[in-house]
């Protein structure tokens, strides 16, 4: 009878916990998700504001560095999304064949502007990128801010 009831209750045991574990994986990052969606949401319409899918660094070399990557893999909307049109227009047009090659060589400021130089480590080419250094790294927007690279630059 005692053999009955362990086995009994430890089967229960294992069901439970199971059973637990099973809601912790199902229910725990998709009610996380909800909840923040939920407070943007209603944060956005609060203020009349939409909410922002983008992330940008407040970094400016870090900013340089996410577009670079970007453009590397093709992802055109996140190019978009870094770069001020005429950029994005400029790197689209020299295309990105061994875009993954970039390597950032340095980074220097001047007139509000910080220049972050790569040169592909492939064709040698080297690029420039001039990121607008007080709307990057401005502290009082957490999310950071788009179109923070407004020039590029290309040599041989």
């Amino acid at each position: 009878m005692k053999s009955t009831i362990r086995n009994r209750a430890a089967a229960l045991g294992i069901a439970t916990v199971a059973g637990l574990a099973g809601l912790g994986l199902a229910g725990g990052p998709a009610l996380a998700a909800d909840a923040s969606t939920a407070g943007a949401s209603s944060e956005a319409s609060d203020s009349g504001v939409g909410t922002q899918s983008v992330y940008y660094p407040t970094d400016t070399v870090k900013y340089a560095d996410e577009l670079v990557r970007a453009w590397g893999q093709g992802n055109t909307d996140r190019v978009e999304a870094f770069a001020s049109s005429q950029v994005a227009e400029e790197l689209a047009e020299h295309g990105d064949a061994n875009g993954t090659h970039w390597d950032r060589v340095g980074a220097e400021g001047a007139a509000g502007t910080v220049y972050v130089d790569y040169e592909n480590t492939v064709t040698g080419e080297k690029m420039s990128l001039g990121v607008a250094n007080e709307a990057v790294t401005n502290p009082d927007d957490e999310w950071g801010t788009p179109n923070g690279v407004h020039k590029v630059q290309f040599e041989d």
